[in-house]
């Protein structure tokens, strides 16, 4: 069991009355006993003489009588003896008290077996001694009795017992309280506050009068002291984002947690904004990441600037920053201080001398209406700025539960799609391409498909952009990859020698392990590079950094032969073409459908005639009827690929069509007609 100070002061203070009690209790039996010893042997001198006089004087019993002055100046002598008396045998002869002049019986008053001065004292009615005379020539005895005054025999042990206690009791006593009283306030108290301090830290203590606990005082103000700043910086720390100095994750909750409660009681509203600068990462790569923290640095200031002084705003990622309004009394004033962020947002930035533009989305969520915890606010504010980044950026969007239910929608398939990996539901399908003066199959592009256990066959469209959005699609881009490989040589095995066009996505291209990956596939597969064309879109052709560059001349140094997929409905330029290693160019369906019209035309000619100037293959997809594939022969376009051929087909049907339409003579006749 531990002890407090105090109880320690009290366990020492009574050890020490203990041990002094202990001594001074020896010390009081031993006098006690000394004063008894001084009693007893002045009855016994007594005795003695009044012994030896009786037995000059007595000759006779009968002459004892004349003895009686002589007895009783002695009993009043002494002020213990209580009477005198003289017996032959049981027979009282004299006594100086007339209270006694029967025998008393000597057994149990008489006791010789006492072991000391004091038992003899107080446990005895008397002492006794004999008287020897001679008659004559006859010696005779009797009986000399004291008779103790037990009451006088008390009194003086008495007195002595008080006098010690008075010097040996309670002055010790006094002494101890007053050195308890010394102890407590100049060692117990102190302690006891020093503990208080290293527990509560409330209040420093006054300087102490002893120098040792004085420095335990002075040493521990120093410490906590230190601590206690230390403390409010970590505090700091911990709730500020060290880059922009505004409020992080961590406040940004501890500030929702007290403002949630508080609106639940009194029934109010807020808006919770959740802002990302659009196309950021762009300043970061293009300019470096030391421009980027800068720009961030001058927004997170500029945001700050813009709010009044009770509105919230943290950083909370990279580019993310929260805002939490409270105080606004209409729609009109709430949008009034977004487009007032966003406009000044909107600026031309110089950052070491680089101007910046750069815009910013904004999705807002509201409690309770949106949302009544945390995580609900943030989900929703940020599926409402992922809308407004999906219409054109640089807007706010309020969540709905549309969108709430689109989301939910994705998150289950995103999880449906990374099972469907595992349990093997996807599949190629593989659509034939044409050679649009031969009619033979020369080539086919591989189109994933996806058979559900329950649901049947969900479209790409309905996946594809989902598993580029959560990037997903590299995993599953290497799976197609493999696949498609591992099929070309089966079929080559089989006597089908056709070349596989592969879709391969942008974020597949910009990975950091793609060309290890893919020089791997290629060892594991040992599949011939020239049967295999990777088709890309210009979405790559976005940032014309020599990283693309190089990727695009790696995988063309391997063999492999790249296509440029969806021509003309994106970021189309002469000057890629030229740049990047491109070997075929394919016509969107958008422009195959416009072949009957004057524009359209002109466009498809035009591009046809481009590819054959740059002696590059160009491939005509969705084509779907005689009349578009006739105009497409006509303008001298190579390859075709769409319904009219073909539709997408599994492996085994593919390979049925691919040996009846090589076989059927008639149909290459009439194609060639």
């Amino acid at each position: 069991m531990l002890l407090n100070i105090k109880q320690f002061i009290l366990l020492i203070i009574f050890l020490l009355l203990g041990v002094l009690y202990s001594i001074f209790s020896d010390y009081y039996l031993d006098q006690r006993e000394q004063t008894a010893s001084v009693i007893l042997g002045t009855l016994q001198d007594d005795m003695s003489e009044i012994s030896y006089v009786l037995s000059k004087n007595i000759t006779e019993k009968q002459n004892i009588q004349s003895s009686r002055a002589f007895l009783d100046r002695a009993a009043s002598n002494n002020d213990f003896i209580k009477a005198i008396i003289i017996l032959d045998d049981e027979e009282v002869l004299l006594t100086t008290d007339p209270h006694y002049r029967k025998a008393i019986t000597k057994s149990p008053l008489y006791n010789h077996h006492a072991k000391s001065a004091y038992e003899q004292l107080t446990q005895k009615v008397g002492l006794e001694g004999i008287v020897r005379f001679y008659e004559g020539e006859h010696l005779k005895k009797l009986s000399l009795l004291f008779l103790l005054d037990q009451d006088e025999i008390e009194y003086s042990l008495s007195y002595n017992k008080t006098k010690f206690f008075t010097y040996f009791g309670i002055l010790p006593a006094l002494s101890i309280f007053l050195i308890w009283i010394i102890l407590k306030l100049f060692i117990g108290n102190p302690l006891e506050k020093l503990r208080q301090y290293a527990y509560y830290q409330s209040f420093i203590p006054k300087a102490f009068k002893v120098k040792e606990l004085e420095a335990i005082r002075s040493s521990m103000v120093q410490t906590f002291t230190r601590l206690d700043a230390e403390q409010k910086e970590l505090y700091k720390m911990a709730r500020t984002d060290s880059l922009s100095g505004l409020a992080n994750r961590n406040a940004l909750n501890e500030h929702l947690k007290r403002l949630i409660a508080n609106a639940s009681r009194t029934n109010k509203e807020f808006a919770y904004l959740f802002l990302d600068l659009d196309n950021f990462k762009t300043v970061n790569d293009a300019l470096g990441h030391h421009i980027g923290d800068e720009l961030l640095q001058n927004v997170a200031s500029t945001i700050a600037e813009v709010l009044r002084a009770n509105d919230f705003v943290a950083r909370v990622g990279g580019d993310e920053f929260v805002i939490v309004l409270e105080e606004y009394h209409s729609m009109s004033e709430l949008t009034n201080i977004i487009e007032r962020i966003q406009n000044r947002l909107s600026i031309t930035w110089v950052v070491q001398t680089h101007p910046i533009n750069i815009t910013s989305s904004v999705g807002i969520a509201f409690y309770p209406k949106d949302g009544t915890d945390i995580i609900s606010l943030m989900q929703h504010s940020d599926i409402a700025m992922y809308e407004a980044k999906k219409k054109g950026r640089a807007q706010y969007h309020f969540f709905t539960e549309r969108l709430n239910a689109e989301v939910k929608k994705s998150i289950a398939m995103d999880k449906a799609m990374r099972r469907a990996l595992e349990h093997e539901e996807y599949q190629l399908y593989y659509q034939p391409k044409i050679d649009m003066k031969t009619g033979e199959i020369v080539g086919a592009e591989a189109l994933i498909r996806w058979q559900t256990r329950t649901d049947g066959i969900i479209p790409p469209n309905d996946f594809i952009p989902l598993a580029e959005e959560n990037g997903f699609i590299v995993e599953l881009g290497l799976w197609v990859m493999r696949e498609a490989m591992y099929q070309q040589k089966a079929w080559q095995a089989k006597g089908i020698d056709i070349s596989i066009a592969i879709n391969v996505a942008t974020q597949q291209l910009l990975d950091d392990n793609f060309e290890k990956k893919f020089k791997a596939l290629l060892e594991e597969t040992q599949v011939d590079p020239a049967k295999i064309e990777f088709e890309i879109t210009e979405y790559l052709f976005l940032d014309q950094t020599n990283n693309n560059l190089n990727t695009l001349n790696m995988i063309h140094d391997n063999g492999i032969s790249i296509s440029l997929d969806d021509f003309g409905t994106g970021y189309s330029s002469l000057s890629y073409l030229k740049k990047f290693p491109i070997d075929s160019i394919k016509i969107d369906k958008t422009f195959v459908d416009d072949f009957n019209t004057t524009e359209g035309a002109i466009f498809l000619e035009t591009i046809v005639k481009m590819g054959q100037t740059l002696d590059m293959d160009v491939i005509a997809e969705g084509v779907e009827t005689r009349e578009q594939s006739l105009y497409l022969k006509q303008v001298g376009c190579k390859l075709c690929q769409g319904y009219y051929c073909s539709k997408p087909l599994p492996v085994t049907d593919f390979e049925g069509f691919y040996k009846t339409h090589q076989a059927d003579v008639c149909k290459i006749a009439n194609w060639n007609d």
